[in-house]
């Protein structure tokens, strides 16, 4: 079977869509910096496929990666050590242990309505997303790949991760009001 369309790579890559956006807001949060939370992002996406084995279905993935974003975000931080930083490290471990608590509304709506928004992407979309995601492939290997800069291919990332978000909660919100 092919590596990349394999049932825990569609799951993982389903999940992190899913919950993207709730992580990149948390990251950003905590370091108040574009930049650095797109690194962090990327890092803790990294971590979280390394370690998606470990994870059990069922449970919350996005408590689950917030708690690895949350080690992502102090590795940052001991890394920044002489530059001086928003909120100190007590306040930034009372707004992880907070988030980590956070529970998911109807994780299978929102999965469903995940699989139906990837759907609806046209193919190129969809492409993009399983280089990043699925295949790991670097935004520098994409924008090599594709003739585009790497910016480019960010602002493509960014208006599909978007798109699927507000897909998303178009579909969560018709539920709802059902």
């Amino acid at each position: 079977m092919d590596q990349s369309r394999s049932p825990s790579h569609e799951q993982f890559t389903r999940l992190l869509v899913t919950h993207q956006r709730r992580i990149y807001g948390f990251i950003y949060t905590l370091v108040q910096d574009y930049a650095a939370t797109d690194d962090i992002l990327q890092e803790t996406t990294t971590v979280l496929w390394r370690k998606f084995e470990s994870f059990e279905p069922g449970t919350d993935f996005g408590a689950w990666a917030l708690r690895v974003a949350r080690y992502s975000v102090l590795e940052w931080r001991k890394k920044q050590q002489k530059l001086p930083l928003p909120i100190d490290d007590e306040l930034l471990l009372d707004l992880a242990g907070m988030a980590g608590e956070i529970q998911s509304h109807d994780t299978s709506s929102r999965q469903e309505s995940l699989e139906d928004c990837l759907m609806s992407l046209n193919q190129r979309d969809r492409d993009l997303l399983e280089q990043r995601y699925t295949r790991e492939e670097s935004v520098v290997a994409i924008a090599k790949d594709s003739g585009r800069t790497r910016d480019a291919v960010y602002k493509i990332l960014a208006r599909i991760h978007r798109d699927l978000g507000l897909c998303i909660e178009q579909k969560l919100n018709t539920l709802h009001s059902l």
